[in-house]
C-alpha cells in the first residue's frame, strides 16, 4: 500500500462518522507498507495490510472463511510477528466448513479476467473468425474518450486485475481500484509496480460500504457489478462518495438477471432507478461487445449496456 493514501481512508464503523485511519507499518519502505494495520482512533477497529494490500472490511473473519487457501498463504508468507499473530488468532475462529472463492487464484473466474488484461493474440481462434471487426478491449478504451471526459479522482468498483483502472489513470489525477478478490488485487498491484504507475492504488473493499471520505470522487465506474449486489445499497454508497456533478458509469451485460427476484435488472429499470436517486442519464441503451475467454475452447460473448449518469 502506498502510505500516503492512509489519509484518504476511513473507518467503516458508522458511529465513527468516517474517522480517518492511522497507519502502523511493520514491514515496508519509506513509501510503501507491505504489512501493518490501519487503525481507528475512535473505536477499536483494525484493518490488516497483507502483502501490500489493505483489507478494509467490517468482518475480516467472514472474508477469510470464504478463501481458506488464500488465508493459509497469508500465514505462510507473513513477515512480521504482529500480522502472523493476528492471522493465527483469526484462523482459530474459522469453522471447519470453508472454501476458496471462485475469483481467487485457480478459481473458475480468475484466468478469464487475466486473459482479458493480457490481451488476445492476433491468431485467436474466435476473433480470427470475426476478422478483427470486434475489439475485445473496446469497452475499456471508451473510458478515455473525450465524449466521456472523466476527470478528478476516480474509483473503479469491481476492478478485477485493474484493466479499466489503468485506462482511467490515463486521464485522472488518481484512481482507486477495489474488489473482493485478493488474488485480483495482488495481480493488479504487481502490474502497477511493473508499469511504475504512481497515480493509483488497489485495495479490498465492499462496494456497498466504501472506506473513503465523503464526496471524495469525481468519477466512479462499475463493470459487471450491478446485478450481483444490492443495487440500492450500491447507489447509496456511491452517493455518499461522489461529488456534485460527478459521473457514475455503469457497464453491465445483465448476466446474472434473476427473473424471479424482487428487482428486475434491465436497461430501462436501471435508468429509472438512477433517476429516482437524482441522476441525469445522457446515454441511450447500448450494445457494446465484450469478450471473456474462459479457455482455448470456451468464450463468453456479451453485449454490454454502457450508462453515463451525472449526479445533480
Amino acid at each position: 500500500m502506498i502510505k500516503k493514501i492512509a489519509t484518504d481512508l476511513c473507518c467503516l464503523n458508522e458511529s465513527c462518522k468516517k474517522a480517518i485511519l492511522s497507519l502502523e507499518s511493520f514491514v515496508g519502505t519509506n513509501d510503501e507498507c507491505v504489512e501493518g494495520f490501519l487503525s481507528c482512533n475512535i473505536c477499536t477497529s483494525k484493518y490488516p495490510i497483507i502483502q501490500g494490500i489493505p483489507i478494509l472490511l467490517e468482518n475480516f473473519n467472514k472474508y477469510a472463511c470464504k478463501r481458506i487457501i488464500t488465508f493459509g498463504n497469508w500465514i505462510l508468507n507473513s513477515k512480521s510477528p504482529e500480522i502472523r499473530s493476528f492471522l493465527k488468532s483469526e484462523g482459530a475462529k474459522i469453522p471447519v466448513s470453508t472454501y476458496n472463492d471462485r475469483y481467487e487464484e485457480n478459481g473458475i473466474w480468475y484466468k478469464p479476467y487475466l486473459n482479458t488484461h493480457n490481451r488476445y493474440p492476433a491468431n485467436d481462434r474466435l476473433l480470427s473468425l470475426f476478422k478483427n471487426e470486434i475489439n475485445p478491449h473496446h469497452i475499456y478504451k471508451i473510458l478515455t474518450t473525450e465524449e466521456i471526459n472523466l476527470n478528478g479522482i476516480g474509483l473503479d468498483i469491481g476492478c478485477s486485475i485493474g484493466t479499466s483502472t489503468f485506462e482511467m489513470s490515463k486521464n485522472l489525477s488518481y484512481v482507486f481500484g477495489i474488489d473482493l478478490s485478493f488474488s485480483f488485487i495482488l495481480k493488479a498491484r504487481k502490474i502497477m509496480a511493473t508499469r511504475k504507475r504512481r497515480n493509483m492504488e488497489f485495495l479490498i473493499a465492499d462496494a456497498t460500504n466504501l472506506p473513503f471520505k465523503s464526496k471524495f470522487f469525481q468519477s466512479i465506474i462499475a463493470l459487471n457489478v450491478i446485478d450481483r449486489i444490492d443495487f440500492n445499497k450500491l447507489i447509496v454508497a456511491v452517493n455518499g462518495s461522489l461529488k456534485k456533478n460527478g459521473k457514475l458509469i455503469l457497464m453491465d451485460p445483465y448476466h446474472f438477471v434473476d427473473n424471479y427476484g424482487k428487482d428486475k435488472f434491465d436497461s430501462n429499470q436501471i435508468r429509472k432507478n438512477l433517476g429516482k436517486f437524482g441522476y441525469k442519464i445522457n446515454k441511450e441503451e447500448s450494445y457494446i461487445p465484450w469478450i471473456l475467454k474462459m479457455n482455448d475452447r470456451t468464450y463468453l460473448f456479451y453485449f454490454v449496456d454502457f450508462i453515463v449518469a451525472k449526479k445533480k
